[in-house]
């Protein structure tokens, strides 16, 4: 019980994003797609995870800190809380994803293959940041988690770890896009209302709370890196989604003004009759 606990409670985040995924992915989803997702990124997580651990693939050579073991579950040499955290940050990944290919007026990008390279991107991006504060968990509430064997260009991560959750990220991403692959086109009244709203902030949610911690502990140049790769991408959808919907709102000014000749015209000739 005291490990259950530990997972659920100590790692209390995981808890948060976790239902925060189910909540979103079982109304874009539904329950069965939802627990095939969910069950089939477990597996991928134990795999990967324990693989490196043990063989060094795909995220090269690692290892959790062992003084958890007892208080928290783990499964081989891997805290449970760290596969099933795959979950959700491949979910809002790929919701993200498919939101800016399509647009905050659409549900569907023109093309799959947008919305699957734009989540396998999100996901590597977003762990530019969560893995190297993560490595600091000494220094708060995450505690000493996990530690790489070698030295590492990205804040003491090795290159091939970032190219290794590149592959988990396509594979992740790959499935939900699979899974909802059959999902119309619906025109949408705007972001506000979008059925991927809450995947969006969740997803900031999760990056920008460690880049704060980073801030905190003073690795200062880790929370810098998160603002100076996300402030130009913000920017630049902004002023995108902003011109596609002065775009949209002057093609309907002129289909209106085209019905509205089209009316006058007609009274004129019934007029005339």
């Amino acid at each position: 019980m005291e490990a259950i606990a530990g997972t659920l409670f100590g790692r209390w985040y995981v808890t948060l994003f976790g239902l925060t995924f189910l909540w979103c992915a079982v109304r874009h989803l539904g329950w069965r797609r939802t627990l095939l997702y969910l069950g089939g990124s477990l597996v991928v997580g134990l795999l990967f995870e324990n693989g490196s651990v043990k063989y060094g693939f795909p995220y090269t050579h690692y290892e959790f800190n062992e003084a958890l073991r007892g208080n928290e579950l783990f499964v081989g040499d891997v805290p449970l809380m760290v596969p099933l955290s795959y979950s959700f940050m491949g979910y809002f990944a790929f919701a993200v994803g498919r939101l800016l290919a399509s647009g905050p007026r659409r549900t569907r990008g023109r093309w799959v293959l947008a919305e699957w390279g734009l989540g396998v991107m999100l996901a590597v991006w977003a762990l530019w940041i969560l893995d190297p504060v993560s490595r600091l968990g000494h220094e708060f509430y995450l505690g000493r988690l996990f530690a790489y064997d070698g030295p590492g260009f990205w804040f003491g991560l090795p290159l091939g770890s970032q190219l290794g959750f590149a592959l988990t990220a396509a594979v992740l991403v790959g499935m939900l896009a699979w899974l909802a692959r059959d999902e119309p086109d619906v025109p949408v009244a705007g972001l506000r209302r979008h059925p991927h709203l809450t995947s969006l902030i969740t997803y900031h949610a999760q990056v920008l709370h460690l880049a704060v911690v980073a801030f905190v502990i003073g690795a200062d140049t880790i929370g810098g890196a998160a603002v100076i790769m996300w402030v130009p991408a913000a920017l630049i959808t902004a002023v995108q989604w902003a011109s596609a919907a002065a775009a949209a709102k002057d093609e309907r000014q002129v289909l209106d003004a085209v019905d509205e000749g089209r009316r006058q015209t007609l009274h004129r000739a019934g007029a005339l009759d």
